[in-house]
């Protein structure tokens, strides 16, 4: 969805209120406003609240990558623990945090890496095209 906002945003230049954005989107204005304001916290987005409220792209859409707009989004990472505490007295489960750590770090390494190719100018390119 922050990345649907974003494109929305970007084909904009007039910039656009959270009811249309959220019209694009299909979903609720009150969820997408914590959207863009997540994006906005992030340097992504820039906003006029108020009566007649717009959105606006904090910087050209060709220079927002899309490991920016993950990172404001996601910044836990795609994978996360279990919330159940482990067993320390299973030979499994003592190790069983670190070894998830791990495999974590490398999946959001190679997820960030390819975002990280890829522009919201990108998006809007083949979302217009397709």
């Amino acid at each position: 969805m922050a990345l649907h906002a974003l494109a929305v945003l970007g084909a904009s230049p007039e910039g656009a209120n959270s009811a249309l954005i959220a019209g694009s989107v299909n979903t609720h204005a009150v969820f997408l406003r914590k959207i863009l304001r997540s994006l906005a916290e992030a340097g992504l987005v820039e906003v006029r609240e108020g009566r007649g409220g717009k959105y606006w792209l904090a910087r050209p859409a060709n220079l927002i990558r899309l490991s920016e707009v993950y990172h404001a989004v996601e910044p836990e990472g795609p994978l996360s623990p279990s919330e159940a505490e482990p067993n320390a007295l299973c030979p499994v489960g003592c190790g069983m945090r670190r070894a998830f750590q791990e495999v974590a770090d490398q999946a959001r390494e190679g997820l960030l890496k390819q975002l990280h190719r890829r522009t919201v100018a990108d998006v809007i390119r083949e979302a217009v095209n397709s």
